[in-house]
């Protein structure tokens, strides 16, 4: 019978890196559900108090999660039994509750983004935001002006560790999952991973409570979150190379390259493989339905490796 799991932030659960050494935090079975709460991408455990205060941060690793560089809080790995190279981890989202605080920020340093827009100079901009779940709505604090934005909550990271020994940077996306930053992939969607991994291996964290393709500029709404529920199978019947997923709304599938047109003809190639599966037709005339029917969508430009989704409406074709 499947059963749930809880995993809360501590010592034994949080991460800052990619590992497949990285000891499990849980061990779990094919069909089995683990509702996560999650800090903040940067650590955060407390909203700020006033503009420009410290906010506090999580700091209690043990040795074996250390690491010398920064990376996003991670909670995990989730060790799937039976889990091997080869088959494909489905991942459905059940449901994403965000915390009742968020920050955003622009500017003031020397990132390639802000170089192309003249950001680099001057204190970098904190904004930050009360949430309100029961709304899905956010307002900012502390400005001049105080606005709100619609909610709509997702993970930035979800994924398993590369096949290579040593710790991996969590800043990048990879066919195996991590920083995707994939607005789309919202409570109701399934997300379908190529396992690379004895166990799978699986971690999240990166919550943003809300985002605009593309994440220009840099961080996106980030925010804890007060609970996320992800139900995994192991699949033998699916075989892919890069992630795909499954919206309440349509397919897409995504490609990661640092050239952004590479990345734009990786997404739309595995779309034309995935439009061969669900309709039995050549990838030739899957190219000619493509463009009447599918959108391609910028998913970030700030991770050094950038995204692009192609995405299909389920009512495309009938």
């Amino acid at each position: 019978m499947a059963k749930t799991h809880v995993l809360t932030p501590t010592s034994a659960t949080l991460h800052g890196f990619f590992s497949k050494d990285l000891q499990p935090a849980i061990h779990i079975q094919s069909g089995d559900t683990v509702v996560f709460q999650t800090l903040d991408a940067s650590w955060g455990v407390v909203e700020r108090s006033a503009p420009g205060a410290a906010r506090q941060k999580f700091t209690e690793r043990t040795p074996e999660r250390q690491e010398e560089r920064f990376g996003h809080a991670l909670l995990g790995p989730v060790h799937i039994e039976g889990a091997k190279p080869g088959q494909t981890l489905e991942v459905r989202i059940d449901e994403v509750i965000p915390g009742s605080w968020g920050w955003t920020a622009a500017g003031g340093f020397p990132s390639y983004w802000n170089e192309k827009l003249g950001m680099t100079e001057g204190p970098e901009l904190t904004l930050d935001f009360r949430l309100d779940a029961r709304t899905m709505t956010g307002r900012s604090q502390f400005g001049n002006f105080s606005y709100s934005v619609g909610l709509k909550p997702f993970m930035g990271i979800m994924g398993m560790p590369p096949p290579e020994t040593g710790k991996h940077t969590t800043f990048i996306p990879r066919p195996y999952g991590g920083n995707l930053d994939c607005k789309e992939l919202t409570a109701g969607s399934i997300l379908y991973l190529p396992i690379p991994v004895e166990g799978a291996l699986f971690s999240t964290g990166d919550g943003h409570a809300a985002q605009g393709d593309g994440e220009v500029s840099g961080p996106a709404l980030e925010c804890p979150m007060e609970k996320v529920g992800l139900t995994f199978h192991v699949r033998d019947d699916i075989a892919m190379k890069l992630p795909r997923a499954k919206t309440p709304s349509g397919w897409l599938t995504m490609g990661f390259h640092e050239d952004l047109d590479e990345a734009m003809w990786m997404a739309l190639g595995e779309m034309l493989d995935l439009m061969t599966e669900l309709y039995a037709i050549s990838r030739t005339e899957a190219y000619a339905y493509a463009t009447m029917t599918v959108d391609l969508r910028i998913t970030q430009v700030v991770n050094t490796v950038k995204g692009v989704h192609a995405f299909l409406p389920f009512d495309a074709l009938r």
